[in-house]
């Protein structure tokens, strides 16, 4: 009875270093692709932010609000104004 125990234990002990051989390998295994899936987002959102970096700055040069689009509007005012001044001048001189 006694040696029985003892082999039921030895055995016991035997599956319970090869069950934590198996977790600790699993376990391994968790970790890698933990920091993979942490790299792979990790440049994820390096690419978005600079998407919407790209996205800000053009809509900031390029859009309605811009400052290249007021100075459009400025100009073509002007260039508007300064046709009607000239025709203006021109009728006058023909007078």
């Amino acid at each position: 009875m006694k040696r029985e125990r003892e082999e039921q234990l030895a055995a016991l002990v035997r599956r319970a270093a090869l069950e934590r051989d198996m977790l600790a390998a699993q376990l391994l295994d968790l970790r890698e692709e933990v920091a993979r899936r942490k790299s792979q987002w990790k440049l994820a959102s390096l690419v978005a932010t600079g998407l919407a970096t790209a996205a800000t700055v053009g809509y900031k040069l390029f859009g309605k609000s811009s400052i290249s689009a007021q100075v459009g509007r400025a100009a073509s005012a002007a260039s508007i104004l300064f046709r009607v001044a000239r025709a203006a001048l021109r009728v006058r001189r023909s007078w």
